[in-house]
């Protein structure tokens, strides 16, 4: 049924986007771009503009330039503070769930999530929190640790993104950027604070956040955070309480700007996470084996300044100094061994984009470059581990170019090129080498003022990982004399990733009532990964170990729409990927069943209330490698409701929620752990 219903879903998908198109195409026959003559038309855009349409925000991944979502030649999908809001985020799984290409590894338990893009995951996809690299990636245990009360925006660009993001980005980038002062102030408001205590039903979690922010002075802005969350054992869908999934953990933000004059701005932030628990070892699966008290802090410090004056068409800059530290800290509780993990990474990285008329056209070139170094130090009761987790380093330096050229105000060109390399030094291994040079195109004509087809061809590079490289000794054990040991391969080839997209762009207002506005996304993807690297266990054997496939090959097709009137709103989302060895025809790990997603709503305006709803279904996945599992397939239903009620008590805002409604058991195509079960979600906040 889940199947069936998937599909015809997605078909669906299509349909609605070819019905709206040839509606609309059948008012708009002659239409060319924006023109004087629809005042009709031009009110309806400024009643549009007023309000938050997700698909119009300016991506801060795409390009430097300022490019909104729709606009885009790429696969952008965007979280906004709004949608935040309704969905009452626990984890990054709950933030990303249901957009389209992209799934989280690790299970429920928050600390060990990870994001999957378009099957690809780990050190293939770039994370980036207020710009700053998150780069732990520790086997089993994860490496992002985030805090959704001070999130303001989670963008997902998905396909290699190398150019202007860096080295890695074969799968795609999650930038995750924090809120600051002048997004929590009231107009004309110069002082405030927020309280904010939110409770979930389905682990009895409480969480308390307190923020304090402000203008000191007419050109600066300071916000303080803190946030605390602790939570019990979760129940899965049919009841069963599922051990070691509580939380428990404290998080920090400090965040300031300074308007040095009306065109340069200096800003700062330090973020500070710390949990304290007791995990399994390998806590994205359910044995409860092992069992460690597990102490996870990250450390984020990051310093920037922006030049940007309209009337200056040479200078439109940016610098960027970050270091993040992770560390993660667990004490086996049936012997006291104590393990030690920790990974720093210094970043400095910059750009300036150059404005040039060329008569009938304008062409933005930007220049930028990037070095970053990652440190990291493995001690087992004390003593260094050179084939568990060696102390290590890996420099990779960076520079590129970027071209976009709006030849007419039809046509748009686009096209850059990365050089990268790499050095990485461990304790008691050989030094490697490598670089490589990514080029990237994209092309996109606007037919009409609502449609705007593109074309783009990528490549990305990306270095094998010290685990992939080094790890040895034991994996796991199977009882006694029977275990699984890890078998090092120091001669990896790095990835290459080669990626085709065509895709459509929909952009149009006043389609089925005045002032409503619709956006979609559609594309097809093909990525070809040259030596792609893949961890393989052979149970008889005993071994597992990391190598090279010649190459694999990922494609598939995405869909995204949304439609808001201002009162009624309603989204679309779909995906259905394929992966598969290209020589053998085996397929690849981590592709998601298919996948479509619903979600709508209504706003009471006058009364400042919104409710609606929300759909996930995903086909089952028997498309798995021999030694992997299949997946069933699964569909769950939430329910939300937010209440602004300031004519009430003022700055007062309540939201609600139930997620999983129906009590579904199930887990996600990446996860061994059953997510939770019935979840009733309220919190409550007040702005003073």
């Amino acid at each position: 049924m889940v199947r069936t219903t998937s599909a015809r879903l997605l078909m669906a998908t299509v349909s609605m986007l070819a019905l709206c198109v040839s509606a609309h195409a059948q008012d708009a026959t002659d239409e060319t771009p924006k023109t004087t003559t629809d005042q009709t038309s031009d009110d309806a855009a400024q009643s549009v503009s007023e309000r938050t349409i997700v698909l119009d925000a300016i991506s801060v991944t795409a390009s430097k330039t300022g490019t909104s979502v729709i606009d885009a030649p790429a696969s952008i999908s965007i979280v906004d503070q709004e949608e935040l809001q309704r969905r009452q985020p626990d984890n990054l799984g709950d933030i990303l769930r249901g957009m389209p290409g992209v799934e989280v590894s690790g299970g429920p338990r928050s600390t060990v999530q990870m994001p999957i893009i378009r099957g690809l995951t780990d050190n293939r996809v770039v994370i980036r929190v207020d710009g700053a690299r998150a780069n732990l990636n520790v086997g089993h245990k994860g490496g992002l640790f985030i805090d959704p009360e001070v999130v303001k925006q989670v963008e997902v660009y998905r396909g290699p993104a190398s150019t202007m993001q860096g080295t890695g980005a074969l799968g795609g980038v999650l930038a995750l950027t924090t809120v600051d002062a002048n997004d929590m102030l009231e107009p004309g408001q110069n002082i405030g604070a927020r309280v904010k205590a939110g409770y979930t039903s389905v682990d009895h979690g409480m969480t308390w956040n307190g923020m304090a922010y402000g203008r000191p002075t007419d050109n600066s802005d300071i916000l303080v955070s803190v946030t605390r969350k602790n939570t019990d054992d979760f129940e899965a869908g049919n009841g069963e309480e599922q051990p070691f999934t509580d939380d428990d953990y404290i998080n920090g933000l400090v965040k300031a700007g300074l308007d040095i004059n009306d065109v340069s701005r200096l800003t700062f932030s330090l973020q500070r996470y710390s949990d304290d628990h007791e995990l399994p070892s390998a806590p994205d699966g359910t044995s409860t084996s092992n069992l460690t008290d597990r102490e996870s802090t990250q450390t984020t410090a990051v310093v920037g300044y922006e030049y940007d004056d309209s009337a200056n068409d040479w200078v439109d800059a940016e610098v960027r100094l970050y270091g993040m530290d992770n560390d993660i800290h667990e004490v086996r509780i049936s012997d006291g061994r104590d393990d030690r993990r920790e990974l720093q990474t210094v970043g400095l990285e910059g750009s300036n984009t150059v404005r040039f008329d060329l008569g009938g056209g304008e062409l933005f070139t930007t220049v930028g470059g990037e070095v970053f170094r990652d440190s990291q130090e493995g001690r087992r009761d004390g003593e260094p581990t050179p084939g568990w987790f060696p102390d290590a380093e890996m420099l990779i330096s960076g520079v590129y170019i970027d071209n976009t050229y709006a030849v007419t105000e039809r046509l748009e060109l686009g096209a850059g090129v990365r050089f990268d390399s790499f050095d990485l030094s461990a304790d008691g291994q050989e030094d490697r080498t490598d670089q490589a040079v990514s080029p990237r195109f994209s092309a996109s004509y606007r037919v009409t003022s609502w449609m705007q087809p593109y074309v783009s061809y990528a490549e990305a590079f990306n270095a094998p990982t010290l685990n992939q490289l080094y790890n040895d000794g034991l994996h796991f054990s199977m009882g006694p004399g029977n275990n699984n040991f890890f078998v090092p391969n120091p001669n990896l080839d790095a990835e290459t990733a080669k990626t085709w997209e065509f895709g459509t762009n929909f952009k149009t207002d006043d389609l089925i009532v005045g002032g409503d506005a619709v956006r979609a996304k559609v594309s097809y993807f093909r990525n070809k990964v040259e030596d792609y690297i893949e961890q393989s266990t052979d149970i008889a054997g005993g071994t597992t170990t990391s190598s090279n496939l010649p190459e694999a090959e990922i494609k598939g097709f995405e869909a995204e729409l949304t439609y808001d009137t201002g009162v009624v709103f309603a989204g679309l989302a779909a995906a259905r990927i394929r992966g598969e060895n290209a020589r053998t025809g085996e397929y690849l790990s981590n592709i998601s069943g298919d996948k479509v997603s619903v979600s709508g709503g209504y706003r009471f305006v006058d009364e400042g209330v919104e409710v609606g709803g929300r759909a996930n279904m995903v086909d089952a996945q028997n498309r798995v490698p021999d030694d992997e599992d299949e997946r069933d397939g699964y569909a769950t239903f939430d329910l939300f409701a937010n209440w602004h009620a300031d004519e009430v008590v003022n700055g007062l805002t309540v939201n609600f929620g139930v997620d999983n409604i129906l009590d579904q058991k199930y887990r996600t195509s990446a996860a061994t752990l059953y997510e939770p079960g019935r979840n009733v979600k309220i919190s409550a906040s007040m702005k003073f």
